[in-house]
């Protein structure tokens, strides 16, 4: 066996059609390329030894050598193409959540003491995470201090 050549494909001697070097059968008329499957797998082991950096992404079963595909997408930048608004990414949300946990956890019958500590701390929480979602995050996506006056409307 020819280890040197980087061919992936073999003529079939009964049918003429392109298949893959390393099957036992020809796909179209079933011609036996390889005496036993055991045989073409070791020799696909050995030519793929030969060159691992370039012939360790195939298959015995392939055609042709695969083709790098970079499908890295900006999401981002697709979005602002096609005119989409994409909200920045917040961790305030979950801030604001974890204070309506505390908020719900004071509606559930405990001591008077205990519902409204609980009350108490679920709100700061959530005001908290209300005031640095809308003034803080706000702030830092629409800077007020711009070349021009401000217009209001």
């Amino acid at each position: 066996m020819d280890v040197s050549n980087p061919s992936l494909v073999v003529e079939c001697p009964r049918c003429g059609l392109m298949t893959a070097r390393f099957v036992d059968m020809c796909r179209n008329c079933g011609y036996k390329l390889w005496p036993s499957s055991v045989m073409a797998s070791a020799a696909f082991k050995a030519w793929r030894a030969v060159d691992p950096e370039h012939r360790s992404e195939v298959s015995r079963f392939d055609l042709d050598y695969p083709v790098p595909v970079d499908d890295l997408v900006d999401y981002d930048a697709r979005a602002h193409q096609l005119g989409i608004h994409v909200s920045p990414n917040s961790n305030w949300p979950f801030v604001i959540c974890f204070g309506l946990l505390f908020l719900s956890l004071g509606a559930i019958p405990f001591s008077g003491t205990t519902r409204i500590v609980l009350a108490v701390i679920g709100g700061v929480i959530f005001l908290w995470g209300v005031v640095g979602w809308v003034v803080v995050d706000d702030s830092k996506m629409f800077p007020t201090d711009g070349p021009g006056p401000e217009v209001h409307h």
